[in-house]
């Protein structure tokens, strides 16, 4: 008779590593049943309506978040100018449905009314004080004033000056406050 013992203590030492590494494969009951939620919206298409905004009087934005704080508006809207395209880059700090937002971009007009602009006006557009409510179903109402003055690139006349084109003076002559109000959905 030879001893068995070893053999058996073997086998059974095998029997339990084994049977122990497949319980730590079998699935969690309580890790199953957790929900993750999904990745907050980073894309935005609004409508704008403003006073020396960055789209003009009215126009509308696309807008892109890049990481939690950081976020690239592109637009295009019309305003005393003519047609207006603008880039801005933002930062936006705060709760995940209330946020303070501020900005600074440039736009480009392309004039529709030689009396009141001729070249291609380029304008500084600075939302130093903007704030935005997300609501759960994406909507988001914003707000946000600041300054817009001109770079260069053509002239401007306002309507007190006369408006005709001997009247117009280069865009660098001018800076003023703006505002703007916005209504976009986020997905």
């Amino acid at each position: 008779m030879t001893n068995r013992r070893p053999i058996r203590l073997a086998l059974l030492t095998a029997v339990v590593l084994l049977g122990s590494a497949g319980s730590t494969r079998a699935a969690d009951p309580v890790a199953s049943t957790v929900v993750t939620p999904p990745p907050p919206p980073n894309t935005a298409v609004g409508v704008n309506i403003g006073l020396g905004s960055a789209v003009g009087l009215a126009g509308l934005t696309l807008t892109r978040a890049v990481g939690h704080f950081i976020r690239l508006e592109v637009g295009g809207g019309y305003g005393v100018s003519g047609y207006q395209l603008s880039l801005m880059p933002k930062i936006a700090l705060g709760a995940p449905n209330d946020h303070f937002v501020a900005g600074a971009g440039v736009s480009v007009a392309f004039p529709t009314d030689s009396r009141l602009s001729s070249g291609h006006p380029v304008w500084l557009n600075l939302d130093l004080v903007g704030f935005e409510h997300r609501f759960d179903s994406g909507i988001a109402l914003s707000t946000a004033a600041g300054l817009s003055g001109g770079l260069g690139g053509g002239k401007l006349c306002f309507p007190p000056d006369g408006c005709e084109p001997e009247f117009q003076e280069p865009v660098t002559h001018f800076w003023f406050p703006q505002v703007r109000a916005g209504l976009a959905y986020w997905f």
